[in-house]
């Protein structure tokens, strides 16, 4: 669900944990294909507020 992009908030909702750090620390674990996944995400966003140079 993480990967999915699912809100952690929300699974951890559904699965009942009272405490977010419960739900980070079984479920929120980081893959090769997530982190790479990510960091090309944030270089289109850095691509996207680059100012123009005169």
């Amino acid at each position: 669900m993480c990967e999915a992009g699912v809100n952690v908030k929300v699974i951890q909702d559904a699965l009942g944990h009272s405490d977010i750090s419960t739900t980070l620390n079984i479920y929120a674990d980081v893959t090769k294909e997530l982190r790479k996944s990510e960091f090309e995400n944030l270089d289109r966003q850095f691509a996207q507020w680059k100012v123009p140079e005169e």
